[in-house]
């Protein structure tokens, strides 16, 4: 299928304390976790960037690779960077730890943002800031928000024109609801590799986007 005319970022600067070690890394049938996430948004997307803290381990990746430009700004921080970096006007963004990201929603997020700064998802867990879509145009926001040191992305949401979608739209095209199931431990790691056992295998096989 064809591709959205988008760059795809994913963040992986975080300190995974919670996990114990860096999560980007973690096994993921043949290979890890952050290559596998790359894998899953290379067919919708024209353009691959992972913003990190240091960008050495990652280096190998096949995607660009940037170095967070504002220190300990957190997942702000990293959302700057890449979208900085960014070639196309919209970005789809995601975190490093969510292993069940779908092609399918993705490409229809990207195709929802048109005429506004953001689409972000709504679940029963709230807003999802780190699986949504954002403009780069946002940036000049962002920047405001460095500048006074506010690191919270509900404060960004906050100031956007934002186009949120709600639970039960998204049932429409993610009826499993697995999209944003993440992994911060080390139980819903194991978790998560048993739930990808039991619907797609960890052998190398994938959802078809």
């Amino acid at each position: 299928m064809p591709r959205e005319g988008a760059t795809g970022l994913i963040l992986a600067g975080g300190t995974s304390r919670r996990m114990g070690r860096d999560k980007a890394f973690l096994p993921w049938g043949k290979t890890t976790l952050i290559e596998h996430l790359l894998e899953r948004l290379r067919p919708v997307t024209d353009e691959l960037i992972v913003a990190v803290k240091d960008a050495q381990a990652f280096r190998y990746l096949q995607a660009t690779v940037v170095e967070d430009c504002v220190p300990d700004a957190h997942a702000l921080g990293g959302l700057y960077t890449g979208l900085r970096a960014a070639s196309h006007e919209r970005c789809f963004v995601c975190a490093c730890d969510t292993p069940f990201l779908n092609p399918a929603v993705i490409r229809w997020l990207i195709r929802l943002v048109d005429g506004y700064d953001l689409v972000i998802p709504h679940t029963p867990d709230g807003l999802q800031p780190l699986y949504a879509v954002y403009r780069t145009s946002v940036l000049s926001v962002i920047e405001e928000q460095v500048r006074r040191r506010d690191w919270t992305l509900t404060g960004l949401v906050g100031r956007l024109h934002a186009k949120i979608v709600e639970a039960d739209v998204l049932r429409c095209v993610d009826p499993q609801g697995f999209s944003f199931f993440n992994v911060n431990t080390p139980d819903e790691y194991l978790t998560a590799r048993e739930r990808w056992r039991a619907h797609e295998g960890l052998d190398g096989q994938r959802q078809r986007p």
